[in-house]
């Protein structure tokens, strides 16, 4: 995304802001929208050199329910939130906690049909945490790299769909998220059909996870021809991965 204005009911949009970017001109842009929309608008930090976002990961899970449900109840199309993460997203936050986090999220912004633009400042997270957080949000905004190849985020109330390119670049940011969702759920479903190619660095990470979880399994649906292929040719293709690939 190259601004803010196209975003809708749903959305989560990673903002990774870099040093000396102009951030007030969007938000400012971006709550006058949500006017415009007849959103209601939530902000949670400020633009200045300090801002001040939520105090902790579920004190922002909290502000996002009981605002869709606000939302709701006064007739507002939806709940509109601008969120500065910096805060809790320092350097020494582990890519695998902001994951977490994030797919929470996004899975909460899809069901409750709010929108969330999520902006961290890019100069207090690690190259690590810079990829997951990007990596695990549908759109992104701001400039520099954009972290890895693919996306990960939710598609309806028990799947997950994966975009993009699963490369040896993004292989390990593939590995902590999918970690993070099987670790919550006994069957991790993946919709593959927008997944243009795996290496076989992303299909080792996939069936690390699998197998690292015995009593779980992953099912790809839609996976593409070369996929379904390589993943026999390479032998992972094995009662001990517990991992289905699915038309």
């Amino acid at each position: 995304m190259a601004t803010l204005d196209p975003v809708d009911v749903g959305d989560h949009i990673c903002w990774m802001a870099g040093p000396g970017e102009d951030t007030a001109g969007p938000a400012r842009a971006f709550v006058a929208d949500g006017e415009l929309f007849g959103d209601m608008v939530l902000v949670l930090g400020g633009a200045g050199e300090v801002p001040r976002g939520p105090l902790s990961w579920g004190s922002l899970f909290n502000e996002v329910r009981r605002g869709t449900e606000r939302a709701a109840r006064e007739g507002f199309r939806a709940l509109r939130v601008l969120a500065d993460l910096s805060g809790l997203a320092g350097a020494e936050t582990r890519p695998d906690v902001l994951a977490r986090h994030e797919l929470r999220l996004d899975a909460l912004v899809a069901e409750s049909g709010a929108i969330l633009v999520c902006r961290y400042a890019r100069a207090v997270l690690t190259p690590e945490a810079v990829d997951q957080v990007a990596g695990v949000h549908p759109q992104h905004l701001g400039r520099g790299p954009v972290g890895p190849a693919f996306r990960l985020f939710h598609a309806s109330r028990d799947r997950w769909s994966v975009s993009g390119v699963v490369d040896t670049e993004g292989a390990e940011t593939f590995r902590t998220a999918l970690g993070e969702l099987l670790s919550s759920a006994p069957v991790l479903h993946l919709e593959c059909g927008d997944l243009e190619f795996m290496d076989s660095a992303g299909m080792t990470a996939l069936a690390g996870v699998a197998r690292g979880l015995p009593d779980r399994r992953i099912e790809l649906h839609h996976a593409n021809a070369t996929l379904s292929r390589s993943w026999s040719l390479l032998g992972f293709e094995h009662p001990e991965i517990p991992v289905e690939l699915k038309q």
